[in-house]
């Protein structure tokens, strides 16, 4: 059954998650990493960083099988040379349009990622959405911690 295993799903899952953002955004000047790594080659990137499992004990079926909840972190930003308001709108609609990417892909053509968990969603993000003045000299820069929420099955 597409979407369960015997054990958690974590880390195939941020394979797949890994795999979805390459296809995502093949063809853009953008870093993919499995990890977070610095320093980036482009001056785009989508990194995956946590990821975090949940199962209910109150849940577990009379053949132990679980529900797991999969969340899985992705760091997607864009940094650009200048220290202008021109400069931090254009990272932050780059950064935004590249999560946009990501998910656009994922609820369109990899709902399951490629199979290895039975859905996945966009979750939670966040940004900040401003350079610190202490790194303004150096440019603008624009980072979105975002979360992809997957189900899973466990089963014996």
């Amino acid at each position: 059954m597409s979407g369960s295993s015997n054990t958690t799903a974590q880390h195939t899952a941020k394979v797949a998650l890994f795999e979805a953002c390459k296809v995502a955004l093949a063809g853009e000047d953008v870093d993919v990493s499995f990890g977070f790594r610095w320093p980036f080659v482009s001056n785009d990137w989508a990194s995956l960083t946590d990821t975090d499992s949940e199962v209910d004990p109150k849940a577990i079926a009379p053949r132990r099988s679980q529900d797991e909840t999969l969340t899985l972190s992705v760091s997607v930003g864009s940094w650009r040379a200048g220290d202008d308001a021109a400069t931090e709108l254009a990272t932050s609609a780059r950064a935004f349009d590249l999560l946009g990417k990501i998910q656009s892909h994922i609820r369109e053509n990899d709902i399951t990622l490629g199979g290895t968990v039975l859905w996945c969603v966009p979750g939670r993000s966040s940004s900040a959405g401003a350079t610190t003045d202490q790194d303004a000299e150096f440019g603008r820069l624009t980072e979105i911690a975002a979360t992809f929420v997957c189900a899973h099955r466990i089963t014996t």
